[in-house]
């Protein structure tokens, strides 16, 4: 989920994360969406074509000049369940329908940013300050923010043709896969800590809230912090005879750790975990 939404939406929801697709002579010819252990037949969209290929699936939906293009991957341990890894909208930016940005550039980088809504006419004003595990970069009439949420990257190209109104050209969702890894990432932006160590010792946690400040987290018999490896924090907590596991990632070194998994039980995948989280997540974090 991103702090600021589009406004704009060509398709009526966003696709499931796994499907079965029936592939007769190489051709698409059925899907079902799968639900938990429940797999519905749904009609093929009217909209989409496929293209079948080594272990994926490529769909691609056409709603006016709005098109969006879906890679799904087949699953190692069974070849007709395919989950959705990689999704790239590409938006109609010369619609009057689409909301448009602003973005103020202090040094080369984003200080503020504006939206307002074509319908309307409406502004909303985005605390680029408060935007947590998000990045910007600005090339030319190109403005980029690169985001993570959950287990996916999510990357919105903004344009411009007169330096000052931008609007969304593209988005591309990117799923990190877990691969064998048993601790799968699902980072948590607004789920912040700060950590004071005594070597690998937690001696005192701190909750990080959206405007930077600090709450001190008390002490309390059924939580404990490990420190497994440098720039990891693993919170256990003990609940009667249940047990989970937070693990908070702090990426960029600047002392604030973010939630990047959960379970239950006490056994952290680590190595599993660190495979997924790239540099380029790293950096968000």
């Amino acid at each position: 989920m991103r702090d600021h939404h589009t406004g704009f939406d060509p398709f009526d929801e966003p696709a499931p994360g796994d499907v079965r697709f029936r592939i007769q002579g190489g051709r698409v010819t059925g899907v079902e969406h799968v639900v938990g252990c429940r797999a519905i037949a749904t009609g093929l969209p009217a909209n989409a074509t496929f293209i079948v290929g080594a272990g994926t699936v490529t769909e691609t939906l056409t709603s006016g000049a709005t098109t969006a293009t879906l890679t799904w991957t087949a699953d190692p341990h069974d070849a007709t369940l395919y989950h959705l890894t990689h999704e790239i909208r590409t938006f109609d930016t010369t619609s009057a329908d689409m909301p448009t940005f602003g973005f103020m550039l202090r040094g080369g980088t984003v200080a503020a940013m504006t939206q307002t809504f074509g319908a309307t006419g409406g502004t909303h004003t985005v605390d680029v300050a408060r935007l947590v595990a998000s990045a910007f970069t600005v090339d030319g009439n190109t403005v980029t923010e690169t985001t993570i949420r959950g287990n996916t990257l999510v990357t919105l190209m903004f344009t411009t043709t007169d330096g000052t109104t931008y609007k969304l050209a593209t988005e591309t969702l990117c799923v990190v896969p877990a691969g064998p890894a048993a601790t799968v990432l699902d980072v948590e932006p607004y789920e912040r800590m700060r950590f004071t160590f005594s070597g690998n010792t937690v001696t005192q946690a701190q909750a990080v809230k959206m405007d930077g400040s600090t709450i001190a987290v008390p002490p309390h018999a059924g939580v404990t912090y490990t420190r497994p490896a440098a720039g990891y924090v693993v919170e256990t907590i003990k609940r009667g005879t249940d047990t989970f596991y937070e693990v908070f990632r702090d990426g960029r070194g600047d002392g604030i750790y973010t939630a990047v998994a959960h379970g239950t039980g006490t056994k952290v995948d680590l190595a599993g975990l660190q495979a997924q989280i790239t540099a380029q997540i790293d950096l968000l974090l």
